[in-house]
């Protein structure tokens, strides 16, 4: 058996998967940590609850939003209390065991590259859409980790000049340090800042979609503009890697029939050539915990 933690700035989801990673208990907690010594102490607790429930040590596998450093194990992360700390060398310390550890976007391109949605594939792209924009690649069903942990941090390139030209963008500061991001404009809260450009101010994403399906001509703007900028990223990321497969998670994935309309907009611009396949994840929300677990064999 195998534990997965996806350790997040609000909560922490803990799952005991079997030697063909299914899910056999599951459980969330708050995070509710305010200083690393906390943080700790809630990561370990979640620890001895899968030891409980497997009757067993087993092993870990976490998963975390940051980047990690894996010659060191410390973190960069934004909002957990562990920048620049030996997260996983304390942990090892204190459970007397190995910890896989990874970013939180990469464990869920592990997840969805072996028996997920991008199953098959040979280069998968894993791409969350949510409060931020990040994503992981697998190669051959292994994480491609790079030399800082890089790979597949879409959201912190640079929106091209061109669009900001041709469809007036505003450039915007990126909680990253640095400006014009396309997190800031593709994440949830960016697709609300372009409805806003479109007159729809306060609209949330799941409204503007359901607006936009209804014939609401504003709505429809904002979708196109947003799905424009998403091509135009899935278009660098394919000069890039050239993946097989695009695989979409986090909360804009459960838009309705997103795959297909991203792929319809990629389609008229990408490269000549074999095309990509794009698909919603098949393990959802859970893909990154799973992905987690996995850090321990496939990693």
């Amino acid at each position: 058996m195998y534990g997965g933690m996806d350790v997040g700035g609000t909560k922490i989801e803990s799952c005991l998967f079997d030697e063909r990673f299914r899910p056999l208990e599951r459980r969330r907690v708050d995070t509710a940590c305010a200083t690393y010594e906390e943080l700790l102490d809630c990561i370990v607790g979640e620890a001895r609850w899968l030891d409980a429930r497997a009757g067993r040590a087993v092993g870990l596998g976490i998963g975390l939003p940051g980047l990690v450093d894996h010659a060191t194990g410390r973190a960069l992360t934004s909002n957990l209390p562990a920048t620049g700390r030996p997260l996983r060398e304390d942990l090892v310390v204190r459970l007397g065991r190995s910890v896989a550890m990874a970013n939180d976007c990469k464990c869920f391109a592990l997840s969805e590259a072996n028996g997920g949605a991008g199953d098959g594939g040979e280069t998968i792209l894993g791409l969350i859409l949510g409060t931020g924009v990040g994503g992981g690649v697998a190669h051959h069903g292994r994480l491609v980790l790079g030399h800082n942990d890089l790979p597949g941090e879409l959201g912190h390139l640079g929106i091209p000049g061109r669009c900001v030209a041709a469809w007036g963008l505003p450039i915007l500061p990126c909680g990253c340090g640095r400006v014009g991001c396309y997190e800031t404009l593709v994440s949830g809260p960016g697709m609300a800042r372009l409805a806003g450009r479109h007159g729809g101010t306060d609209r949330s994403p799941p409204e503007i979609a359901r607006l936009a399906r209804a014939g609401d001509e504003a709505m429809a703007a904002t979708m196109r503009d947003w799905l424009g900028l998403l091509a135009e990223l899935i278009h660098t990321a394919q000069c890039t890697i050239d993946m097989d497969c695009v695989v979409l998670g986090g909360g804009l994935s459960r838009i309705p029939e997103v795959a297909a309309m991203l792929a319809s907009a990629y389609g008229a611009l990408r490269m000549p050539g074999r095309p990509t396949r794009f698909a919603s994840a098949r393990f959802g929300d859970a893909s990154g915990t799973r992905g987690a677990a996995m850090l321990l064999t496939r990693s």
